[in-house]
């Protein structure tokens, strides 16, 4: 398998996985904008496919110890894109999350999810203080983690600000951290939510309070959550079949192309289909996890716990949000959702990983 095509130790098992998935999101981004083909979403997703191969091998072939001293250069070359978005970037649907580059739209936030793991196991990597670690040993990283939040927080895009604390936790819970250090993090928070709730913007509550009760506003601030709710559960066990979704080809759900694309998925290939893509998810995260074994540093560890962690963490926060089981955040489904930025940052993210296996000799 390693050198089959000539191709030194390329991982194809990886590749392959990956591969499979990006090829069912082109064909569902397809069946959820067929009926608006002016737009070639899954055209232009197939581009950013090949984008994001390219990407994969520049993960892969990029000498690990390069990748460890660049990693606070490129946390900070994104912190500073991310701080400027206020006064560059471009505003859509009220947010302004995005950069236009050329012809190219740009989320910088996807990279940043990449950048943060990569400058957090580059801290740790060089931290002289034995674990575990108390509130004073893990006062820097988290700083480091707030310094994304709060840009991408007023963008506003709470979901991936929140997502940049989450992504943290696996790194630091693989580092050890004390136990009275996690009972006071985990109070704090605790004691912080509710205020956090009245600093929200409108729509931000709104989504809170529809996630308590869905049924509130159906044709309101709920509409997205009881349409994705009504779209799975009508696809039954099989589904209705590929471009047989009534509620997605009538267009009852709205970005059913990015962020509820798994509601197309459910009605048109049923639970089984849900099932299946989950467990080729699944197989490959821990395909992905398998790689730690083949890391001879700290960096290298938390480098592939953080990207692979991240990735299940955020598949799972995705389908949950959109049968109605979490808030909706506005987080993209890996792999499926349409959006050049998230599928290149994921396919780079495992190329990294897959190059760990690729030189196990390298400090």
């Amino acid at each position: 398998m390693k050198r089959f095509f000539g191709l030194p130790d390329v991982d194809w098992v990886m590749l392959a996985s990956a591969l499979i998935l990006s090829f069912i999101g082109i064909m569902i981004i397809r069946s959820a904008t067929v009926n608006n083909p002016s737009e070639g979403y899954y055209l232009k997703q197939a581009y950013w496919l090949a984008v994001a191969v390219a990407a994969y091998f520049v993960g892969y072939f990029i000498d690990r110890r390069h990748l460890r001293r660049s990693a606070y250069l490129l946390y900070g070359a994104v912190f500073a894109v991310l701080t400027t978005l206020a006064v560059v970037g471009k505003i859509s649907g009220g947010v302004q999350r995005w950069i236009h580059i050329g012809g190219l739209t740009i989320q910088p936030s996807e990279i940043a999810k990449l950048a943060l793991v990569l400058a957090l196991a580059r801290y740790f990597h060089k931290q002289k203080q034995s674990p575990p670690y108390g509130l004073d040993g893990i006062a820097v990283p988290m700083a480091m983690v707030a310094a994304y939040v709060i840009p991408v927080a007023l963008q506003p895009d709470l979901g991936t600000a929140i997502f940049f604390i989450l992504l943290a936790i696996p790194i630091f819970l693989m580092v050890g951290i004390k136990r009275w250090t996690i009972l006071f993090m985990t109070g704090s928070a605790a004691l912080v939510a509710p205020f956090l709730f009245f600093t929200m913007k409108g729509y931000q509550q709104e989504r809170i309070l529809n996630f308590l009760n869905p049924e509130r506003d159906p044709l309101g601030s709920g509409y997205h959550i009881v349409q994705s709710k009504i779209a799975i559960g009508s696809g039954g066990f099989f589904g209705k079949g590929y471009l047989q979704g009534t509620q997605s080809q009538l267009r009852f759900i709205p970005e059913q192309h990015t962020d509820f694309i798994v509601s197309v998925l459910g009605e048109e290939f049923g639970f089984v289909g849900i099932v299946l893509v989950l467990g080729l998810m699944l197989f490959l995260t821990l395909w992905m996890l398998s790689h730690v074994e083949a890391t001879r540093t700290r960096f290298g560890v938390l480098t592939v716990v953080g990207i692979s962690c991240g990735l299940a963490m955020q598949e799972v926060i995705n389908i949950a949000m959109a049968i109605g089981i979490l808030p909706v955040v506005g987080l993209p489904l890996p792999f499926l959702s349409y959006g050049g930025s998230s599928l290149v940052s994921v396919w780079l993210g495992l190329g990294i990983v897959a190059g760990f296996r690729r030189r196990k000799t390298w400090p």
